[in-house]
């Protein structure tokens, strides 16, 4: 059994309910970046369960879409589609997006501007 196959049958407990006709294109977005963190953890760590999910898996997903070149805003946007797929699924799994995004700023030499126009 892959974790992918776990996650369907666990599904009406993982995700948030909602009738048909009121998912919107970010509520699909929220999925796909879910099935995406599954299927990483199956793949890199060659989890079984949705339980066996931990905060090291975690890290390691936030490292690969840094690796892969992705921006930080929408690193931001990854985690905060996991944000409710964690609480629901009840993994310890501690989830700071905006500490994220700052420390990728950080990282990268931008510095954040002081007087909110964006000019130093």
């Amino acid at each position: 059994m892959k974790i992918i196959d776990d996650f369907f049958c666990h599904r009406r407990r993982v995700l948030p309910r909602k009738p048909k006709k009121e998912i919107t294109r970010y509520d699909k977005q929220k999925l796909k970046h879910i099935l995406d963190f599954i299927s990483f953890c199956g793949r890199e760590y060659r989890l079984k369960k949705i339980e066996l999910i931990k905060q090291d898996h975690y890290t390691g997903y936030m490292r690969y879409l840094s690796a892969k070149g992705l921006g930080a805003t929408t690193i931001y946007n990854h985690a905060l589609s996991l944000r409710e797929f964690i609480e629901r699924a009840h993994l310890n799994i501690r989830i700071n997006p905006s500490r994220a995004l700052r420390r990728r700023r950080e990282r990268l030499g931008v510095a954040p501007s002081t007087n909110g126009k964006g000019e130093d």
